[in-house]
């Protein structure tokens, strides 16, 4: 009796179901009857023994078939049939768990079983309207995926039944909405939706259910669609999101300032109407499955049609271009208060900012990574990379809320650095079109620094051609690095106010020693291994840096091939030592507080002095003292600095902190004498003697330097708690800490950066003279072969 009530029931339910299907007016609730539907898909009543009659009254039913289509029916439909499978599969699953073993044998599986029941829905979608049928199909496809492989006995047949049916569902859609965007017309009703969400017409709901699904379907499924076209809709859809750039256009209009001068922009003005029309649009909620489906379309048009593919990130870019050339008129860009009221709204125009940045690098990402296996005789690769670094640059202003590309944080953007990356390593490979780029992006920085403007705006852009300059220098020219990546850096050298463009112009003067240093070890003549061979080309380049005119050494070319690039080599040496002083000097004046730190200063230095001796590399076994001008050069700067310093605080010697807080200070002798440090590991053989000589003397003056009279009781100060340590003692303790910390980086710097021509020789000199400095014991080891036993800590690290 109970058993006869609950189908009684049942049939009842389903009954009233189908009633309001049909009602297109019903009073139920969308949840209440997007829950009925599934239910019922799933657990099929007594009176009917197969799905495809509900389906088919589902996507025939007046209720979802009343025009115009919403949004919010649209994805409840689609959620009712996602939800059926997992209900269906619970079902399955509780059923085949209740059978015996026995009846296990003889009973379908609940793979199979679900597998049938999908494949007899499908049948009662076919017929039905496109969009709706899309709709049905992309929360089957969902629904499946949702329990995974692992969760069934068996690959379920019916997933590629319902990836059929959802590709026709999308080709039928675009067949029959498409011609609204590729036609070019605009209705007399297209002014109204400026101030209405985006998303409300059929085609961009469609996309947005599409978007959800088609990426989960096989490539070669997808390549029967017409993805040029199908490209073109979702691009048109993406800049619709963000109304093609203009969503910024009137905030002049709409912006006041405080009597405290802060922003303030009326909540009913037109542009804030704009705002909340973007963030309350369908395709912003779904702004993230639109640019990964545009993403999956692109990766699958290359590399055979880059026009295509060219189109949408041109679009993308123009659309960057004009939100660009809004945010500098606007006052949000200039003035750094916002009224209390407008901090909503700000926020709001930040997130649609950044939410159009990451949409932008979704989908250059994907066509860069798919644009590298196109040969490299095409400019196909190199176009794409110009674009992507342009639609980048107008967005330096957004970036730079993120750190910048070249952000070193845990926390930094990591899809931009690879996008920004990967685009330059494909332009790369094109020294004519990198070397056109970096004229243009340099040329349009200097025009930029004459103009009066936005000084945050300004330096997010420098930054942003800094930054892509860098990772360039290696195919550049001696002419493009000397007129115009030099003209960039040259004037945020000395200037520390904006810590970005500070230390890209340093990374990219840096990036000019390394190249030239590579080239350098790439081309050295293998013939020209004879010292009067090597004399000669040290009496060509020192005229050079001293500024004498002699007359170039002609060499025994053939061809005009390699006579050009005799020419352009020779014009990078000539740049790169000229360059050696002027940076020596730089850094120095960068040693002071507030520039570049410890760390970064050692490195600066220590490449400066690697590049200075590429300028004259001898071959193996010649060693003379007049060699590496350059190198030496560097380092007498640099002991000048430090001889300098040292005068200073002798003389000041009993004047308390008054010396120390000067321009030097202790802080910046000690700096210096750690860079002092970082560059014996770049000085070759015929230099190294010279300079750990030095480096011996600055130690044991270092050591001579520590205050005896606070040194003498500082034992006695250690073991005693109770007597207190006097000014003097505390003195005396701090300089023996950084004469320890002087000791260890010269011992790191022999043991992990000395090149092995060199380490044999600078291992012995440090046994020799290790006990000068105060190490008493075996001391520290430098290796297997060199030393008596190796010391380590509880890392592996070596230590004194």
């Amino acid at each position: 009796m109970s058993t006869s009530n609950s189908n009684l029931t049942s049939d009842r339910t389903y009954t009233l179901l189908l009633s309001h299907l049909h009602d297109p007016h019903t009073s139920l609730s969308l949840p209440t009857l997007q829950s009925a539907l599934s239910h019922h898909l799933a657990l099929l009543p007594p009176c009917t023994s197969s799905p495809t009659p509900l389906a088919a009254t589902a996507i025939s039913a007046p209720y979802y078939l009343v025009q115009p289509f919403t949004f919010t029916k649209l994805n409840s439909l689609s959620t009712s049939f996602r939800h059926a499978v997992h209900l269906k599969y619970r079902a399955l699953k509780e059923e085949w768990e209740a059978r015996g073993r026995i009846e296990r044998l003889f009973s379908q599986s609940v793979g199979g079983s679900l597998d049938a029941w999908a494949k007899e829905v499908v049948k009662g979608l076919i017929g039905g309207h496109p969009v709706l049928r899309l709709a049905c199909c992309s929360g089957l496809l969902l629904g499946i995926e949702d329990l995974g492989k692992k969760e069934l006995e068996m690959a379920l047949g019916a997933r590629g039944v319902v990836e059929d049916e959802d590709i026709v569902a999308l080709a039928e859609v675009m067949d029959t909405y498409a011609f609204s965007v590729t036609g070019g017309t605009h209705g007399v009703e297209e002014w109204e939706k400026e101030f209405q969400p985006a998303g409300q017409d059929v085609l961009s709901m469609a996309l947005i259910l599409a978007a959800q699904s088609v990426p989960l379907i096989p490539h070669s499924k997808l390549r029967a669609l017409p993805l040029p076209l199908l490209s073109h809709l979702l691009t048109q859809t993406l800049l619709a999101t963000f109304k093609h750039g203009s969503f910024l256009s009137s905030v002049s209009a709409s912006v006041t300032l405080t009597p405290n001068n802060e922003v303030h922009i009326s909540a009913s003005s037109a542009f804030a109407h704009t705002i909340r029309s973007i963030t309350s649009s369908p395709l912003t909620a779904h702004i993230s499955d639109l640019a990964r489906f545009m993403a999956s379309v692109l990766s699958l048009l290359l590399p055979s049609s880059v026009g295509a593919v060219a189109q949408t990130m041109e679009a993308l870019c123009d659309c960057a271009k004009a939100i660009e050339r809004d945010w500098i008129s606007t006052s949000l860009a200039s003035v750094p208060g916002v009224a209390t009221d407008t901090q909503d709204l700000t926020k709001a125009v930040w997130g649609i900012l950044k939410t159009f940045l990451f949409t932008v690098l979704m989908v250059d990402d994907a066509a860069l990574s798919a644009a590298v296996f196109i040969p490299p005789e095409s400019s196909g690769a190199a176009d794409l990379a110009l674009t992507t670094l342009e639609t980048l640059s107008h967005l330096a202003f957004v970036i730079t809320q993120f750190g910048g590309v070249t952000s070193t944080s845990p926390n930094s953007f990591l899809e931009l650095k690879k996008t920004f990356y990967l685009a330059l390593d494909i332009l790369a490979q094109t020294q004519s079109r990198a070397e056109t780029y970096v004229e243009r992006v340099c040329g349009g920085a200097l025009e930029m620094r004459r103009g009066e403007g936005n000084v945050g705006f300004r330096q997010a852009k420098e930054a942003f051609v800094l930054a892509a300059v860098e990772q360039l220098v290696p195919v550049l020219g001696a002419k493009c690095l000397r007129e115009s990546v030099w003209r960039v850096c040259e004037p945020h050298l000395f200037d520390a106010s904006h810590r970005e463009t500070f230390e890209s112009a340093h990374s990219t003067v840096l990036a000019v020693f390394a190249s030239h240093s590579q080239r350098t070890r790439a081309e050295t003549p293998k013939g020209l291994d004879s010292s009067r061979a090597w004399l000669d080309r040290l009496g060509q380049r020192a005229g050079l840096v001293l500024g004498y005119s002699r007359k170039r050494e002609t060499l025994s070319v053939e061809g005009e091939d390699d006579e050009q690039h005799e020419n352009e080599r020779t014009n990078d040496d000539e740049f790169v030592m000229r360059l050696v002083p002027f940076y020596a000097g730089c850094l120095l004046e960068n040693s002071r507080e507030g520039k570049l730190n410890t760390a970064q200063l050692r490195m600066a230095y220590a490449a400066l002095v690697r590049g200075a001796c590429a300028c004259d590399s001898p071959m193996d076994g010649e060693g003379k003292g007049g060699r590496y001008v350059l190198a030496w050069y560097c380092v007498q700067r640099l002991l000048d600095a430090i001889h300098a310093l040292e005068g200073r605080d002798a003389k000041g010697k009993g004047k308390g902190k008054e010396v120390g807080s000067g321009e030097g200070g202790e802080e910046r002798l000690h700096r210096l004498r750690l860079v002092l440090m970082s560059t014996v590991s770049g000085l070759p053989l015929v230099l190294l003697a010279q300079a750990l000589e030095e480096v011996r003397l600055m130690l044991l003056r270092s050591k001579a330097g520590l205050s005896h009279s606070g040194m003498a009781d500082l034992q006695h100060s250690a073991n005693s708690i109770t007597v207190p340590v006097t000014s003097e003692q505390a003195e005396g303790m701090a300089k023996e800490e950084l004469h320890e910390e002087l000791v260890q980086a010269l011992f790191a710097e022999i043991l992990e950066n000395v090149g092995d021509r060199e380490k044999e020789w600078a291992g012995r000199w440090w046994y020799e003279h290790r006990g000068e400095f105060g190490i008493v014991g075996e001391g520290p080891d430098l290796g297997r072969g060199v030393g008596d036993e190796k010391s380590t800590d509880e890392g592996g690290r070596a230590r004194l």
